[in-house]
């Protein structure tokens, strides 16, 4: 395998090489769990599931964590949004985020996601928060400002070097509102690692006061808890590029001295049909909608996967159609082989017998769409466009066929 991943960190593509030879550790920014999850969210998440599977068929171990937020993600009222979800439908925060968690596996599964190493909750890794707030500060990291702690962002060497943006920049994307800020830090850019409010309905004691973690310290303690300090790729979305990603970068290799991750990959924007996915546009489509309006998952993955992960993904009824006539037709296919092999007796054994040359050509440019970037969409327009294009008698082995579907839908995830 030569796979070439487009690495944010730097902005070019590059090829994959693991840190620990024949393993490979991962971490993905998951859900905040407080509503139903739209399909700009789940875009990140199959990505990670594609990375995974092509790794996993290319024989290498991997071990992907992927976190659960539920505390601390503050939004730019410095109000945590899961608080506010909660008090919308009646129920405490820790309810809600039961609730929400169960249907966010329910659509996951639904989608041929495969389940992670481990999905770590926020809540329940507080202790861990707490030492990595407490290393921090006996570095002279941080400083408490109205009883809250914060972390001196000058104290990173090279913040911002992820987004691609200096300092300045950075400071100008706070004041325009786009992230969180607060009158006590010294700098609009230094990071929460830890609120005093008793007030909050999920708070927990501490050396600083009573209170909860910030969102960025979450995923340093957890990703340092099970993937060590550092580790092969991390992914997301193109909004958790800053401030999150680089947030958590700054922590993290202020504490060890290390890269946090050797790779980061992140998905693009997602349109419907042709405006941007957003509450102003009143257009924002979740999974559980798709799946409770008929569509099967596996189509909906194909269509979330159809574009290039990296560039904006145009999603409406004609990504829709196109995955399911290609669903199907892989399907219909499966089904036919299954019906041949049913009624053969006579066929050599699959390893004494030379794939057919339909077979051998598809693997061949399989493999070369997933080994650029992870192009899934063509990748399973190879499988496709063979499976139109074949004649009877060029099939071959119908079994040999069959397992090459198989092998192909180990990434796929499609059947």
């Amino acid at each position: 395998m030569t796979l070439r991943i487009a690495n944010s960190l730097g902005g070019r593509k590059e090829v994959f090489e693991t840190l620990e030879p024949g393993k490979v550790r991962m971490y993905h920014c998951g859900p905040t769990i407080k509503e139903p999850i739209h399909i700009a969210k789940f875009r990140s998440f199959l990505l990670a599931d594609l990375l995974r599977r092509r790794l996993e068929a290319a024989g290498l171990s991997v071990t992907q964590v992927m976190n659960i937020t539920d505390v601390g993600h503050l939004n730019e009222f410095e109000e945590d949004i899961v608080e506010i979800a909660a008090a919308r439908t009646g129920l405490y925060a820790w309810e809600l985020v039961e609730k929400e968690e169960r249907i966010f596996h329910e659509d996951r599964r639904a989608l041929r996601v495969s389940e992670a190493s481990r999905y770590p909750k926020a809540r329940e890794h507080i202790d861990d928060m707490i030492a990595v707030i407490a290393d921090l500060e006996k570095m002279g990291c941080t400083y408490q400002a109205g009883g809250n702690v914060y972390f001196d962002v000058s104290r990173s060497r090279g913040f911002g070097r992820l987004a691609g943006k200096n300092v300045p920049e950075l400071e100008r994307q706070v004041e325009s509102g786009r992230t969180p800020r607060h009158p006590e830090k010294r700098h609009p850019l230094d990071i929460d690692l830890w609120r005093t409010d008793a007030l909050h309905q999920m708070h927990w004691e501490s050396p600083w006061g009573r209170g909860f973690p910030g969102w960025h310290v979450e995923c340093v303690a957890m990703s340092r808890r099970y993937l060590g300090e550092s580790f092969d790729i991390h992914t997301g979305t193109w909004e958790n590029v800053f401030p999150h990603h680089e947030c958590e970068i700054a922590q993290a290799e202020t504490l060890s001295g290390k890269p946090l991750a050797r790779y980061w990959l992140h998905t693009g924007p997602v349109n419907v049909e042709g405006k941007p996915m957003s509450p102003q546009n009143k257009n924002v489509v979740t999974v559980r909608q798709l799946l409770d309006s008929g569509f099967r998952g596996e189509v909906i993955r194909a269509a979330i996967l159809s574009a290039p992960y990296r560039s904006i993904l145009d999603f409406g009824e004609s990504a829709l159609d196109g995955a399911r006539e290609r669903v199907n037709l892989i399907g219909g296919f499966q089904a036919h082989l299954a019906s041949l092999t049913g009624r053969a007796a006579g066929w050599t054994d699959l390893a004494e017998r030379d794939a057919a040359g339909w077979i051998r050509e598809t693997d061949e440019a399989f493999r070369a769409h997933l080994d650029d970037d992870l192009g899934y969409g063509a990748a399973l327009g190879a499988v496709a466009g063979a499976i139109e294009k074949l004649e009877p008698s060029g099939l071959g082995d119908p079994a040999q066929a069959l397992a090459a579907l198989a092998r192909w839908d180990r990434v796929l995830g499609v059947l």
